[in-house]
């Protein structure tokens, strides 16, 4: 009855000479449009497509060398993949980030205690102004004797700070490219870079961090450029409150970490010697994770530091804290009341903490002094008293 009501109505054809004889019936009403009086099928959109998979079995292996791993810098940022380098504000990774850019770009192939590859390089700084990394690149460059004003491969961009976003979030949760992406990925086909930061995540990730499927999802998006374009990518974040006193550099949503195969942490200046820090590398899936280097600031920019090595700030430091030890060991051999260096009571450090000029210097700091005196010949020990009573204490070493 339903198809002899559609027929009186001129919306059937006699099979004969329907040309959509043999279709198979439509899932609904959306796959049909009106057209010429009747319905016509109208083919699925590109995005209800089914996705075509292709198993394949070890034997496609045989015969063929395995892909070894690539490093842009050896054991801490792989070619052809992500890396995120964390630190909290002020810590430095922008100045070591733009050490890098500067040695892959000059070819030096040495970056903080690794080697490196050589080639174009290009930072998208979208939180640093021009002024701030032109600095550091030209102190960069005056540490290892090179002009700055002859890198043809490095490259910076300084997008405006509202424009700065490389994805956006749309109101169903999912991610859209923005134009700057659009840009990036073909300034990367046009100029083959081994290596583009992207400075940072807080001015690029226009959605929620804390979400999954939008964290996977744009950390996809640039994974899939670095390997497609085989060019190591580094992104720049801040950690977490947690992050930071754990040490991990992590923010946000676990996916950051999980999402990624390689993360490096820089660690904030020491309480007691602020020109330390420590570069670590928290994550690696193609590497070994946990390496520590030590660096210290010299002046122009960072450096590797030997385990140990005092910088000319803590050197300073250990020389007043010395100077005050001196001054209140003559204060009390003047008084009478001699100190000695054992740890028991009358201890040198543990009466020195109690006096009034001792300016808040704690009794670790004025043993650690005392020790590097005595290294020094600077102090010695006396003993004084008859044979049956002998008693210890410090003088100072005539000079």
């Amino acid at each position: 009855m339903a198809r002899q009501t559609m027929i009186d109505l001129g919306l059937v054809q006699a099979e004969d000479q329907d040309p959509r004889a043999g279709f198979p019936p439509a899932d609904s009403y959306e796959q049909f449009e009106p057209e010429a009086g009747r319905l016509s099928l109208v083919s699925p959109s590109s995005e209800e497509a089914p996705a075509r998979y292709a198993a394949i079995t070890p034997a496609a292996w045989k015969g063929t060398q395995p892909e070894q791993q690539r490093w842009l810098a050896s054991g801490r940022v792989p070619s052809g993949d992500l890396t995120i380098m964390s630190g909290n504000g002020g810590s430095g990774k922008t100045e070591i980030i733009t050490q890098l850019l500067v040695y892959v770009a000059a070819g030096l192939q040495d970056w903080l205690g690794c080697t490196i590859e050589g080639g174009a390089a290009l930072f998208l700084s979208c939180e640093e102004p021009e002024h701030n990394i032109r600095d550091r690149v030209e102190r960069i460059c005056k540490h290892r004797c090179i002009d700055p004003y002859k890198l043809p491969d490095l490259h910076l961009l300084f997008p405006d700070l509202e424009s700065t976003w490389l994805v956006h979030a749309n109101n169903d949760g999912r991610l859209s490219r923005a134009p700057l992406l659009d840009w990036l990925e073909s300034w990367i086909v046009d100029h083959k870079p081994r290596l583009v930061v992207v400075d940072n995540v807080a001015a690029v990730f226009d959605g929620e961090a804390i979400a999954r499927r939008q964290v996977r999802a744009f950390l996809a998006m640039l994974r899939k450029i670095a390997r497609e374009h085989d060019t190591a990518i580094v992104l720049l974040d801040h950690p977490s409150v947690r992050g930071m006193a754990d040490g991990s550099g992590t923010a946000n949503s676990v996916d950051w970490r999980n999402s990624v195969r390689s993360m490096l942490h820089l660690s904030d200046p020491e309480k007691d010697d602020p020109d330390a820090r420590a570069l670590t590398v928290t994550k690696s899936n193609y590497g070994r994770t946990g390496e520590k280097v030590t660096l210290r600031w010299g002046g122009l920019t960072f450096t590797t530091a030997m385990a140990g090595e005092a910088s000319p700030y803590r050197a300073a430091a250990d020389r007043d804290i010395e100077d005050v030890f001196l001054r209140l060991l003559d204060k009390r051999l003047a008084q009478g009341r001699p100190v000695h260096a054992k740890t028991a009571k009358g201890s040198a450090p543990a009466e020195f903490v109690l006096d009034p000029e001792a300016a808040g210097i704690t009794a670790e700091a004025f043993r650690n002094a005392m020790e590097r005196l005595f290294a020094r010949g600077a102090i010695k020990t006396v003993e004084t008293g008859s044979p049956s009573k002998r008693r210890q204490h410090i003088e100072r070493v005539a000079s």
